[in-house]
């Protein structure tokens, strides 16, 4: 097995726990203290450290076309790095989604297909959330930060 799988496995596995971890002990602060500051930080500092290795040097592409995106992530270095951005930012997200149910007292097991969702699909993830978010609320019109 290579360096690049081993750490995309270690990533994944990672990730993966702590979706676990953060459905079972949503109700705790010390579950986003665990997350924010033990896991965001060792895959931020993996993440920089093969984003620089797959971006550095002689890298090719860039932001403009979908063509220049698909050469930026040519080397399996970015592409890994590409992974465990989407990695970081679902959890991010799921974290967000948790926290945001349990203070709007939405039930857990309604939140768990949004948390499986924003794991495996991200964007559908979040906006089931606020499907369901917006149906308690009675309200269309939300923002992430007023009730």
């Amino acid at each position: 097995m290579s360096t690049l799988e081993a750490v995309f496995g270690m990533a994944s596995i990672l990730a993966f726990f702590s979706w676990i971890t953060l459905f079972i002990f949503y109700p705790r602060k010390w579950i986003y203290q665990t997350l924010f500051s033990g896991v965001f930080i060792i895959l931020a500092l993996t993440y920089l450290f093969y984003i620089v290795m797959g971006l550095g040097g002689d890298s090719e592409g860039g932001f403009g076309s979908l063509a220049e995106v698909k050469a930026l992530f040519g080397s399996d270095e970015a592409l890994l790095a590409g992974w465990i951005h989407y990695l970081v930012f679902d959890l991010f997200v799921g974290m967000w989604i948790t926290k945001d149910a349990w203070e709007k007292d939405i039930n857990r097991w309604i939140v768990f297909p949004c948390l499986i969702l924003t794991f495996m699909l991200g964007p559908v993830g979040l906006l089931t959330y606020f499907l369901i978010r917006g149906i308690k609320l009675k309200k269309l019109n939300q923002s992430p930060f007023h009730p």
